[in-house]
């Protein structure tokens, strides 16, 4: 010790200082480090995770097109082969029409199985590109085109026109009725596989990971088309049957507007619930609403449509779309109102929230 009191620092003590202040700063640097490194491991780790989740959801999604796409080739074989062996086409025009449509979508829906099966040069340049939507767009449009067609009871080809006797009924009592049974379900099948490959395609372009999932968009989808149908075929029951004198009662079509004023509400509301649910910004409350004003609408429409005195008691596509649009529409308010009120685990919930996180794995 100095006489001031100050501490004498010699050389060893100096050495020793300069030993444990060096360990003590390695020591921290070290800890430092391995912080460092932890965290970027579990960085890493989020990463792959979150990739592996997101080309899970890919390869599903090619997955469940490439079925629907197979699907779609079915059944334009089988509408194909129904409409060349029926004795009723004998419009010329019509008859190149639906032969042409049902050929070119037999063509493409074979060409695009192909293309997802196989790693070939054709699948990266058509699965999930804007080719395949082009495709999609297509065949939705020519069974849009056809489909009135071979569904026209006029026409005689799927369905065709029944009813009483003048002679003993004040009135003929028009319905339209299934005539061609093959045509007719295989026609409307391949009609809903292209608008759900369509649907599908939309949704994963959009980027629409987020709201409920593609089941419940693709439901909409369905509600919307069931719409459409109950629209054109009430407005053909009007013209062609209610504009006759003596075609049918006035209480039939009554009852026929309710179901054109149905078709049209569902058609409208429909539409903006599936295209926001593609973009991933359906919300739960919204739907919920919708889902419920829907089921009562289609509630009263299958029971004045369907049953006595209503204008679709045969069967034909009046009875099934009126049909189809209350037991869609139903499911449709199940699915939100479960969503809506948290029931069933919020799996749909989870997805939204890890497709809007990119991926990462919440901890």
């Amino acid at each position: 010790q100095n006489p001031d009191g100050s501490c004498h620092s010699t050389p060893a003590l100096r050495s020793f200082e300069y030993y444990y202040l060096s360990s003590f700063i390695e020591g921290r640097s070290n800890q430092y480090t391995q912080s460092i490194n932890q965290y970027r491991n579990i960085s890493t780790m989020e990463d792959n995770a979150g990739s592996a989740a997101l080309a899970a959801e890919s390869t599903g999604l090619d997955k469940r097109r490439l079925n629907t796409w197979a699907l779609l080739c079915l059944f334009s074989t089988l509408s194909l082969v129904a409409h060349e062996t029926d004795d009723q086409n004998m419009k010329r025009g019509e008859n190149i029409w639906i032969t042409t449509c049902a050929a070119l979508s037999l063509a493409f829906s074979a060409l695009s199985c192909i293309a997802h099966v196989g790693n070939s040069a054709m699948s990266s340049l058509f699965v999930g590109t804007i080719l395949e939507g082009i495709v999609a767009l297509l065949l939705v449009g020519l069974w849009a085109g056809a489909l009135p067609i071979i569904m026209d009871p006029s026409n005689g080809l799927a369905q065709m026109y029944v009813g009483k006797n003048r002679d003993e009924a004040e009135s003929a009592d028009y319905q339209a009725t299934v005539s061609n049974a093959n045509l007719y379900f295989t026609s409307w099948g391949s009609g809903v596989c292209a608008l759900v490959v369509l649907a599908m395609y939309v949704r994963e372009r959009l980027g629409g990971s987020g709201g409920m999932g593609m089941g419940y968009t693709s439901k909409w989808y369905l509600l919307m088309l069931a719409s459409v149908i109950v629209v054109i075929e009430s407005m053909r029951f009007k013209s062609q049957v209610c504009s006759l004198d003596g075609g049918t009662e006035e209480v039939t079509c009554s009852r026929n507007t309710y179901g054109l004023a149905t078709g049209i509400v569902g058609l409208v509301v429909s539409f903006l619930i599936s295209l926001f649910s593609s973009l991933g910004k359906d919300s739960a409350l919204i739907t919920t609403v919708a889902g419920f004003v829907m089921a009562v609408l289609y509630t009263l429409c299958a029971g004045l449509l369907t049953f006595e005195n209503g204008p679709a008691t045969y069967v034909g596509n009046h009875y099934f779309s009126a049909w189809a649009g209350f037991f869609i529409s139903f499911a449709v308010f199940g699915s939100v109102l479960k969503e809506f009120l948290g029931v069933g685990g919020g799996g749909g919930t989870s997805s939204a929230a890890a497709g809007e996180s990119g991926g990462k794995l919440l901890i």
